[in-house]
């Protein structure tokens, strides 16, 4: 006899009563923050249809409830956006930065200050965690003075200060300072970023429950300290969201491998850590299991405070992990929805957040697929918690892979095998590290002991993170535009579609097995790209250069010029798997070789921005500035002597060795010329110097010795012979575009550097990307496309 369906098993129908609502006042809040213009126009039709639904209604055409409650619910959220704008671009302080002026304000410390990197000098890099230092921190303003005039403010502030003083202000406390206004022009909301000058007077304490926070988190570092860097540096993520402790490494690892969400708060560190109480408090009923989730997310969002992501986790949490247990995905998808609707309604501005939309998106993985994956495991007898440790991370990936493509440029191949195989652990260790946390307030000691015996879970983690983001195969890269990522999702649509039925289900998992096998024999016979080994990329971008020098951290480099097209910078970097720029390096201010800044920094953390003495164009130096104010980059101008070092890379500035004036150009005279050394092999950027720039490095006897040569200025003519024989490279690079205007390369400087001993002359308008790579027998180089040439090879 069959088994006959209980009804908790049965399947039930969406209700999408409140999803439909909840998507429109998204449009409504995305139009208002993307198109202010367009908002009379869209009041307009949205009134028009509005009507039209009406006049529908009346004659019996249509029921249209649901068309009028979404188009109502889209109207709504377009007025109470425009009206929220409005109100803040009004604000006082926020008039005084659009006129940068001199401001005294009082605000609401929000987070502890996180250091900035500091720039360069003579003597090479400073490290802000290792002196006083420069501080960022985020605010709300609670009151403004201009010109000797006070008023109440609300904007959000973000502050940046020098100095011992502003690194002791904690989350909470009420200060005044002062310094120059200028406008956040990165925020969604209008905002203000303040410069501020002199030390922070301290107008009120935190509340006693913040302070509490404080102590504990201080403690817990402290804890920390008894495990290792990753570990300890992990420990604080988990648990309180504190990345400061967490390395560049295993922050590259982190992304490459789909574990991100585990080194800092997020909605799968909430849902994970409500999973493991209710599975703990089960056999007490339902009602204790809610009060002690419940606890805990209190003391969570105390402990690392109320922040709107904070918040947006615990809700996003608590619905996720109650739909994945439970398998209600009728009431827990209105209760997402009802979710949305109302912090849209709040905060207009998380209708544009990367991090709103991933929970969201993550969020309705674990309500619509978590519970049909989980079934169809139960029925092939798969025991109910391994179901849900297996279809858990899988929902969840595969609904934010799209969003994540976007941001990245890549898929993940491991971060569904990462993600089952640090599940298991994840809920012991964050347990474990709350124990640490209310254990080592009370007693140092044992909280450095229950520190310990958390660290092999810990290391399970980091561990995993590292292992699975170095396999050759670990991402693929794929297009971060609109149809790439529309193509992507339409592909995962599809393939579940087609993985329901099991003669196709066959063929879909021959065919995945026979692409991994392609994939994995392609980089073990160094086929693909980028080239193993490789040391410099010069990126195709067309008629100008962007280079990209890697570094001994996976995912992080160092980037000279970026090239006229900032989608080109961004897929050249995204193929190169680069999510952290260490330095990014503007030679000088020609179109050709900064035009592709917005593409270069996309979704990428950068630490640092050097420039040259170049100020020939306003607008790139504007564009740079407003990089530096929005984002806390420190900007250096580069001299001749100065120094940088970072994860096995070193860089030496040449030049400019002058000023420059009256020459054919002064702005590529004037290119920062750097020489960089990775594992003992020196590579020359000369940016787009001429020869009178080149004579005078040859004047004052500058060190020009480098195995690898970026030719001055795309192959220009302009090139000194004795300049390349004191080169004396063994390959050149030249980023040029096709049949450009120039005549780059000219055939006169490409026969001085065969007669300069150059063998290999690498061209991105014959070979696309190019690199230099380092193999056992020596220098290689690699050609997109086209294969490994044999070191030794003309």
């Amino acid at each position: 006899m069959s088994r006959r369906w209980t009804e908790a098993e049965a399947q039930q129908p969406l209700d999408l009563r409140l999803a439909i609502p909840a998507l429109a006042v998204w449009l409504g809040c995305l139009v208002a923050v993307w198109a202010p213009a367009a908002v009379p126009w869209a009041v307009a039709a949205l009134g028009v249809a509005l009507i039209g639904c009406g006049a529908a209604t009346r004659r019996g055409w249509l029921k249209p409830a649901a068309v009028v409650a979404a188009l109502t619910c889209c109207l709504a959220a377009l007025v109470l956006t425009s009206l929220r704008f409005s109100a803040a671009a009004i604000d006082p302080l926020v008039g005084a930065a659009d006129a940068q002026d001199w401001v005294v304000v009082e605000v609401t410390v929000l987070g502890d200050p996180a250091p900035v990197q500091q720039g360069w000098d003579s003597s090479g890099p400073r490290d802000a965690s290792a002196d006083a230092g420069r501080w960022r921190l985020g605010a709300k303003a609670k009151s403004v003075t201009v010109h000797g005039m006070s008023s109440s403010s609300h904007s959000p502030v973000t502050i940046f200060a020098d100095g011992g003083a502003w690194g002791a202000v904690r989350d909470g406390q009420t200060i005044r300072l002062q310094g120059t206004a200028q406008p956040d022009e990165f925020g969604a909301l209008p905002g203000v970023v303040i410069r501020a000058r002199g030390q922070p007077q301290l107008m009120a304490a935190a509340s006693p429950w913040t302070r509490w926070a404080t102590h504990a988190r201080e403690r817990l570092a402290h804890s920390a300290r008894a495990l290792d860097a990753d570990q300890g540096g992990l420990l604080r993520g988990l648990v309180v969201g504190d990345t400061r402790g967490i390395d560049e490494q295993l922050s590259a690892d982190a992304k490459t491998s789909g574990l991100t969400h585990l080194v800092a708060v997020s909605g799968t560190h909430m849902a994970i850590a409500a999973g493991a109480i209710l599975l703990l408090f089960r056999r007490f009923g339902p009602r204790i299991s809610g009060v002690a989730v419940a606890a805990a997310f209190a003391v969570l969002v105390i402990l690392v405070g109320p922040q709107p992501s904070v918040l947006r986790a615990v809700t996003m949490g608590l619905i996720a992990i109650s739909a994945a247990v439970v398998g209600r995905s009728k009431s827990a998808l209105s209760a997402l929805s009802a979710t949305v609707f109302g912090l849209l309604l709040v905060d207009p501005a998380l209708a544009v957040s990367v991090g709103f939309a991933l929970s969201v998106q993550a969020t309705a993985g674990l309500i619509l697929l978590a519970p049909v994956l989980t079934r169809a495991l139960e029925r092939r007898r798969v025991p109910r918690g391994w179901a849900m440790v297996i279809s858990i991370p899988v929902a969840a990936h595969l609904a934010t892979i799209p969003v994540i493509t976007a941001i990245s440029g890549a898929v993940s191949l491991v971060a569904i095998p990462a993600n089952i195989a640090v599940t298991p652990v994840v809920a012991p260790a964050l347990l474990l590290g709350l124990g640490c946390l209310i254990v080592g307030v009370i007693w140092p000691a044992a909280g450095e002991l229950v520190a310990r015996i958390d660290g092999p879970l810990l290391g399970w983690i980091t561990g995993t993170a590292h292992r699975l983001a170095h396999w050759p195969w670990a991402t693929v890269p794929w297009s971060a535009s609109t149809i790439g990522v529309w193509a992507l999702a339409a592909l995962i649509v599809v393939g579940l579609v087609i993985f329901r039925f099991r003669a196709s289900r066959s063929l879909v998992i021959a065919a995945a097995l026979g692409a991994v096998l392609v994939v994995i024999g392609a980089q073990l016979v160094s086929i693909g790209w980028p080239g193993r080994g490789w040391i410099i990329t010069m990126c195709d971008v067309g008629q100008g250069d962007g280079i990209v020098l890697s570094t001994d951290v996976r995912g992080t480099a160092v980037v000279v010029d970026t090239g006229p097209d900032p989608s080109a910078m961004d897929s050249c970097l995204a193929r190169l798997g680069v999510s952290t720029i260490a330095l990014l390096v503007v030679t000088h201010l020609h179109a050709d070789h900064v035009g592709g800044l917005s593409g270069a920094v996309r979704g990428r953390t950068v630490d640092a921005i050097g420039i040259g003495p170049d100020k020939s164009s306003p607008r790139a130096t504007a564009e740079l500035g407003a990089l530096s104010r929005v984002r806390g980059i420190p900007i250096t101008r580069l001299t001749s002597g100065a120094k940088w070092a970072s994860a096995g890379l070193r860089i030496d500035v040449l030049g400019p060795t002058r000023q420059f004036r009256g020459t054919e150009s002064d702005p590529n005279n004037e290119s920062v010329v750097l020489r960089a050394t990775h594992s003992g092999i020196r590579m020359l950027l000369t940016g787009d110097i001429e020869r009178p720039a080149q004579q005078a490095l040859l004047d004052v006897d500058a060190d020009l010795k480098a195995e690898v040569l970026k030719q001055p200025h795309h192959g220009s003519s302009k090139l000194l012979p004795e300049f390349v024989a004191a080169v004396d490279a063994d390959v050149a690079v030249i980023g040029v575009g096709a049949d450009n205007d120039y005549g780059h390369p000219s055939q006169a400087a490409l026969q001085r550097d065969l007669d300069a001993g150059i063998s290999r002359i690498l061209r991105t308008d014959t070979d696309g990307e190019v690199q230099v790579v380092l193999t056992q027998s020596g220098l290689g180089t690699v050609a997109r496309g086209t294969g490994s040439r044999d070191p030794a090879a003309p």
